[in-house]
C-alpha cells in the first residue's frame, strides 16, 4: 500500500507593472526593531497620487514568530512525516506492525500482524487515517485540498489573523479618522502593494514556499499574491467594519473584491446580484482600486475559470 502524490499549487502572481507604468512607487523605507514584548515596524512610501506616506504600528512579538514558525514548518516532507507519525500511532493501537519506505514522494507500507483478521481489519482504516491525518496538517497550515492538489485557504488564513493585525488598522485608521470607506481600501491597499514583491519560492531567503501569513509578510517585508491578498483582507476586516470581502482566485493568481459600488471606470465583478470593486493587492505598482493587471480583467471576461470565496466572520 502507498500513500503520496501531492500536488502542490504555487502562484506565479501577476505584476501591476503593466498596469500604470508612472505608478511604479514602492516602499522607500522600512525598519523593524524589538519594543519591549512587540516588534515595532515602521514604512515610508508613496500612494497612488505620488504623496509620501509613513505608517508605524506594532506587532506582539510572539505572534511574529508564531507565523515565521508557521512559514518556515510548511513542506510537503513533514506532510508526509506528519501522516506517517499518524499511522504509525494507530497501528500500535491496533496492536500490528507497520512497516514503511519512502518511494520517491511517497511511501509504502507492510502491516505484519499475528492475525489475518487484524491486518485486514487496519489496512481497511489505512485510507481513512491517511485522510484525517492530511486534512488536520493542512488546517494547522490554512491550506485546503482539492484532490491531489493544494491551495492557500486565504478566507480562513485571513480570519486568522484579523485580531492580530489591528494595529496594522488602526494605524491606517489614524491617518484620516475621517475618510470614507473607499478612502480607507485605497490606503490600506496601498501600503500592502508597496510591500516588495517577492514569488517566496527561493529556499536561501524565504523557506522555498509560496505563502507566508501576514506577521511572518512584514518580518520577512515582502510577500507574493497570496500573502499580500491575505494581509488586505484581514486588516480591512477591522478598518471598515462590515465590508464584504471576496477572493478572486485565478489560475496562479488571486485578488480581492469589496462590496463597495464601482465608479464608472471600475474594474468589477458581479457577486450575489450586484457589482463588486475588484483590487490587486499584489504591486509592484501602487494603483487606486479598481485598477486590475491586463490578465485580471481578462479572467473576469471568462468567469468559468474564477473561483470566488468570500471571507465570512
Amino acid at each position: 500500500m502507498m500513500f503520496g502524490g501531492v500536488a502542490v499549487v504555487l502562484a506565479a502572481c501577476l505584476a501591476l507593472a503593466a498596469v500604470a507604468p508612472t505608478a511604479r512607487a514602492q516602499q522607500t523605507a522600512f525598519a523593524q526593531q524589538p519594543a519591549g514584548a512587540d516588534i515595532r515596524f515602521t514604512y515610508a512610501y508613496k500612494d497612488a497620487a505620488g504623496r509620501g506616506q509613513r505608517l508605524d504600528f506594532r506587532l506582539p512579538a510572539a505572534a511574529v514568530e508564531a507565523a515565521m514558525t508557521l512559514f518556515r514548518d510548511y513542506s510537503i516532507p513533514l506532510l508526509y512525516g506528519h501522516v506517517e507519525a499518524a499511522l504509525q500511532r494507530e497501528a500500535t493501537r491496533a496492536g500490528v506492525i507497520l512497516r514503511s519506505t519512502r518511494v520517491g514522494e511517497g511511501a509504502s507500507f507492510r502491516i505484519l500482524a499475528d492475525s489475518a483478521a487484524k491486518r485486514d481489519a487496519f489496512e481497511a482504516r489505512i485510507d481513512g487515517i491517511i485522510a484525517d491525518a492530511r486534512r488536520e496538517w493542512l488546517d494547522r497550515q490554512a491550506r485546503r485540498a482539492v484532490g491531489s492538489a493544494i491551495y492557500v485557504d486565504h478566507p480562513e488564513a485571513a480570519r486568522r489573523y484579523v485580531a492580530v493585525l489591528r494595529p496594522v488598522a488602526a494605524a491606517l485608521r489614524a491617518q484620516d479618522p475621517d475618510d470614507a470607506p473607499r478612502a480607507l481600501v485605497a490606503r490600506a491597499l496601498n501600503f500592502v502593494q508597496a510591500i516588495p514583491y517577492d514569488d517566496l519560492l527561493d529556499a536561501r531567503t524565504t523557506g522555498g514556499v509560496d505563502f507566508a501569513p501576514p506577521p511572518a509578510m512584514f518580518r520577512l517585508n515582502r510577500g507574493d499574491c497570496d500573502s499580500k491578498t491575505v494581509a488586505l483582507a484581514a486588516i480591512l476586516r477591522t478598518l471598515v467594519p462590515g465590508l464584504r470581502v471576496l477572493f478572486v482566485v485565478l489560475p496562479q493568481h488571486v485578488a480581492l473584491a469589496v462590496d463597495l459600488p464601482p465608479g464608472e471606470d471600475d474594474a468589477r465583478l458581479v457577486h450575489d446580484g450586484q457589482p463588486w470593486l475588484l483590487l490587486e493587492p499584489t504591486g509592484p505598482a501602487v494603483v487606486p482600486p479598481g485598477r486590475v493587471a491586463p490578465t485580471t480583467a481578462w479572467y473576469m471576461e471568462r468567469r468559468g475559470e474564477v473561483a470566488l470565496f468570500e471571507m465570512k466572520e
